[in-house]
């Protein structure tokens, strides 16, 4: 498990300067000291365009909390100042204000992936324990088994998506170095394709039971088989 968690920390925080890092000013403006032309035909660039206009982003999210935070005008403010930043970016790097919108709504695929994946981990280690338990309550071939091993199902990945959608906050505003996550938790996987992450708790939860369910047949002892003619 710590390991996992090692994993998971090490890729969303591998690119070490985060969103969160940078400072905001009272006038919303966009200053960096980096103010050479990307060209968007090499990854490098593209990443750095990913990080300034994310960064920008998160800059004017945290200038309308700090400023107009809840208050009618919040949204308006806030579309403003990030309309400036990105504007400052775009004019900062030699690329289109357009180029720049579509750059801070991308996601860091790698990232994604590295949460999805240690939550899937660490979801089929609880279900597989949590199955032995309800296993150890009926004797083999008890239809009984079936019957709570799949209620179950539907009330433990109910309770996965809701675990998972944490998971995913807590890892994102690590990843971002902010707690100010805003309207970005609708593009976050686990919370836009909670349908997706229910279908696949349930599938997990009965795959575990069918293979506990027959490792508990083939440890029944020879004696215990009994032929009937």
């Amino acid at each position: 498990m710590k390991r996992l968690l090692l994993l998971v920390v090490t890729i969303t925080l591998a690119g070490c300067v985060r969103p969160g890092d940078h400072p905001i000013s009272t006038s919303c403006t966009w200053t960096e000291d980096d103010n050479r032309s990307l060209d968007l035909t090499r990854i490098s660039d593209r990443r750095h365009l990913r990080l300034d206009a994310a960064t920008a982003e998160d800059m004017a999210i945290r200038w309308a909390d700090k400023y107009h935070g809840h208050l009618p005008e919040w949204e308006q403010r806030c579309g403003e100042c990030m309309d400036t930043l990105f504007a400052g970016v775009a004019k900062q790097h030699g690329v289109d204000l357009a180029v720049v919108r579509q750059y801070s709504r991308e996601r860091d695929v790698v990232v994604d992936i590295a949460i999805i994946l240690s939550f899937g981990i660490l979801y089929t280690v609880v279900v597989y324990f949590y199955v032995g338990r309800i296993r150890r309550r009926f004797p083999p071939g008890e239809p009984g088994f079936w019957v709570m091993t799949l209620t179950m199902a539907v009330c433990v990945s109910l309770v996965g998506v809701m675990v998972g959608n944490l998971w995913s906050i807590v890892i994102e505003s690590w990843r971002l170095n902010s707690w100010h996550i805003s309207f970005r938790m609708g593009r976050i996987p686990l919370r836009q394709h909670w349908v997706v992450l229910f279908v696949w708790g349930f599938l997990i939860f009965a795959l575990v039971a069918l293979i506990r369910s027959r490792g508990q047949l083939s440890d029944k002892p020879v004696s215990d088989l009994r032929i009937h003619f």
